[in-house]
């Protein structure tokens, strides 16, 4: 019985319930959208670092990636690789040479990290084939090509076939130069990476650097998922003593600390939503109990105790907060479920995006708990915010009540 009369409580004065189930509907889209915004963002940046750059698990000589000395490399490269694609949570593993270079053309010159791969086993672990916009990732009945980035190419004013020299140094140290033709362009998420970056085949590089076949100096590592990063980082540890293991995250910091500060605040700006949304329920209840003084008054004259009078009043908080919080959440849940498989086109930006690591197409991601939890929230601050009009309904002396006091 207590649960209708507050149902119909809360629509005795509809104009004033409709504003406020709307602005709780409105406030909670605004803040499930932007926190789905964020986690798609961060969750690509994640994507794109550990799919094109580190991979899940990096393996290499301890200092290596201090200043990239060939002296500090893995001359038997190719044995650790069959170990370490026979861990346990091990998805693919490909091993590559990385050294500093110049870049030089007719126009210009450069500083860049030649990266010397095998193109089959690079493809289980990166999607720099799938980052192409232009030319071909390697054709088999070319020699001597090399992939490089957007930004690299227009700073050396080069297109497909041109030619570029690098001039490398030796692992006995000694400097060499060599030509290739640029066979295709790729364009990452992260402008840095496209300036910097070159891709060649790693048995044309080992001639020119004089190392021996085996030899690579980084090996890349894909998990199954992001769950076994740990364990498989502490397995081939213990596999490889002599050897730096490192996950993607203490190769990345930068990434990580965006990902958590990103987070927070996601959190923080919800939580203000739903501040402000406490204080705009506590004054709809208030100004509900303040017009109906006469009608309590005359409820607690007739018997009506004080306790049932105090859970109405909560009942019909919680009521009118639920039903916004319904509208708002199945609003979320609609919009994140449509530009999560469209994306977001944020290409107008793509400069400034790019330039700290974020896709320009941002696809939003929420998981179905984080709709439980933000709806379990709205109920405890409904609670919370129904506290205040439910004890000032409960004070009114019933007598000066009825005279309208």
């Amino acid at each position: 019985m207590l649960i209708q009369i507050a149902w119909r409580n809360v629509w005795r004065n509809r104009t004033r319930s409709l504003v406020i189930v709307a602005a709780i509907a409105l406030g909670l889209w605004a803040g499930i959208f932007s926190d789905a915004f964020m986690l798609g963002m961060t969750e690509q940046q994640v994507y794109n670092t550990i799919h094109t750059e580190t991979g899940h698990v990096q393996i290499n000589k301890p200092a290596f990636l201090v200043n990239h000395d060939l002296q500090l490399r893995m001359d038997n490269a190719d044995s650790v690789l069959v170990g370490v694609r026979k861990t346990p949570g091990v998805k693919a593993a490909a091993a590559r040479i990385q050294l500093m270079a110049m870049a030089s053309t007719a126009a210009n010159s450069a500083g860049i990290m030649v990266n010397g791969i095998d193109p089959d086993s690079q493809r289980s672990v990166s999607d720099l084939e799938k980052l192409l916009m232009e030319g071909a990732y390697f054709p088999s009945d070319r020699s001597n090509r090399i992939l490089i980035g957007k930004q690299l190419a227009e700073k050396l004013k080069v297109r497909l076939n041109s030619r570029i020299v690098l001039t490398l140094q030796t692992a006995a140290g000694d400097i060499t130069y060599s030509s290739f033709k640029v066979s295709g362009i790729f364009q990452s998420f992260d402008s840095e990476f496209d300036k910097q970056m070159v891709f060649v085949r790693k048995s044309e590089l080992q001639p020119l650097l004089q190392l021996p076949q085996e030899s690579a100096s980084v090996i890349t590592v894909l998990t199954n998922s992001l769950e076994d990063v740990d364990a498989v980082e502490q397995a081939l540890q213990r596999q490889l003593p002599n050897l730096q293991v490192q996950n993607w995250k203490k190769l990345s910091p930068m990434v990580e600390v965006t990902v958590s500060t990103i987070m927070q605040f996601s959190l923080v700006f919800v939580g203000i939503i739903l501040f402000a949304l406490a204080f705009g329920i506590v004054n709809v209840m208030l100004m509900s109990v303040l017009d109906r003084t006469r009608e309590i008054g005359m409820l607690m004259s007739i018997g009506m105790r004080p306790a049932r009078v105090f859970r109405m009043i909560l009942l019909e908080t919680i009521f009118l907060s639920f039903t916004g919080a319904i509208i708002g959440v199945s609003l979320s849940a609609v919009s994140v479920a449509y530009f999560g498989k469209t994306g977001i086109n944020l290409s107008s930006m793509s400069a400034g995006f790019n330039a700290v690591g974020f896709s320009s197409i941002v696809y939003p991601s929420l998981g179905l708990d984080f709709y439980a939890n933000i709806t379990l929230m709205v109920v405890v601050i409904a609670l919370l915010a129904g506290v205040f009009p439910a004890r000032r309904a409960i004070k009114m002396q019933p007598a000066d009540a009825l005279r309208g006091e």
